[in-house]
């Protein structure tokens, strides 16, 4: 029986990934992709480039917007609510940079859902390899795949300026601005050489994981209002970082890895395809997964964190406030159990919410930290 249309790919193995690059890497290196066919070259490729001056001042005109929309929202919406529900002061502070990437992710990425899979234009998730179908130097991305470009390209300018001047400085932040430079540079190119499909398959893979980095965060912020204990918000803080990691695996460590560069290498190698600046684009989507690889190192430090005791709840450990905050926790739970086994009871406490869980014999109370 013939295939469906919406019958998936097979998944290939990690060794099929291996091997696909290699594979790759040996033909790039080799005439075998030249014979007989069309060559570019790099002179006539950056000539034919398709990315011009309007594209530039759409996308600068868009960071400038994604810029001042932030400012409102903050000031007009972020702030206000914070205040209302009497967030401690470290968190009225941080809850807005959350709030606003949340917003973007979550509107970002069903935009990319939309045009990816639930469209019914393309079949680049059931089948990755349609990325390369009909493919063209000369020709211009749909107008959906388009505006997705745009927007995203708009919204990392602007957020290579939010990192330095406007986010919370964190443990990772120059490895953030090395990211939005590497994202940028990579809709640039994949823009220009017309790799938006391959491209939009990437945004829609990503994206995910962000929307609920920042939900999780939110809810960590409104756990404490006014002094008391939300229980609501540390159960959704839990889940949805639980939520995260399985998401960040999937999305960026096995899909991302087995679909998109595979299909940047092996497809590529197994179709014969002569492409202009693949060795670059490989080299950048290659370097994206390098960072993938970093952060997920930083969800594995907390979950070992959590598993030997040292922290009992959900929080970001790149800042370096509540790295402090877990140092200090730490030498209060050294000091408190002292005290315990010498039969001297305390009262236990927290800074800026952080809770206990009655280690330590007495009443446990929470005490907001003064800034």
């Amino acid at each position: 029986m013939a295939a469906a249309d919406t019958d998936w790919e097979n998944f290939p193995s990690y060794s099929d990934l291996w091997r696909g690059i290699r594979e790759f890497l040996d033909y790039v290196y080799s005439d075998t992709f030249n014979d007989g066919k069309e060559t570019f070259h790099v002179e006539s490729t950056w000539q034919s480039c398709n990315f011009n001056i309007y594209d530039i001042l759409f996308i600068i005109v868009l960071s400038i917007i994604w810029t001042i929309l932030r400012h409102f929202a903050t000031e007009g919406i972020f702030k206000p609510l914070a205040r209302h529900y009497a967030l401690t002061p470290t968190n009225q502070a941080k809850m807005p940079e959350s709030a606003w990437k949340f917003t973007y992710y979550l509107c970002a990425w069903s935009y990319a859902l939309y045009v990816v899979v639930l469209s019914g234009n393309y079949m680049f998730f059931q089948k990755p390899s349609t990325v390369w179908d009909n493919w063209s130097l000369w020709e211009s991305p749909p107008m959906d795949i388009y505006i997705m470009y745009m927007a995203q390209c708009g919204f990392y300018v602007h957020s290579l300026y939010a990192t330095l001047f406007l986010d919370t400085w964190r443990k990772d932040s120059l490895v953030m601005m090395i990211h939005h430079v590497l994202t940028v540079s990579l809709i640039s190119i994949s823009y220009a050489l017309r790799y938006h499909n391959i491209g939009s398959l990437v945004l829609f893979t990503h994206d995910a994981c962000d929307i609920l980095l920042e939900f999780t965060k939110l809810n960590v912020y409104f756990k404490i209002q006014g002094g008391k204990l939300k229980r609501r918000h540390e159960i959704f803080a839990n889940i949805s970082f639980f939520c995260f990691t399985v998401a960040w695996y999937v999305c960026r460590l096995y899909w991302y890895p087995l679909r998109v560069l595979y299909t940047a290498t092996a497809d590529v190698q197994r179709m014969k395809l002569v492409l202009p600046g693949a060795l670059l684009m490989n080299s950048l989507l290659w370097l994206l997964q390098i960072l993938n690889i970093y952060w997920f190192l930083f969800i594995l430090q907390f979950l070992f964190r959590v598993a030997t005791g040292q922290v009992k709840e959900v929080d970001d450990t790149r800042e370096y406030d509540v790295e402090e905050k877990l140092i200090q926790t730490s030498k209060t739970h050294s000091t408190k159990n002292g005290l315990v086994n010498g039969n001297v009871k305390t009262n236990g406490s927290c800074d800026d919410g952080v809770i206990l869980n009655g280690n330590v014999a007495g009443t446990n109370s929470i005490r907001e930290k003064k800034d």
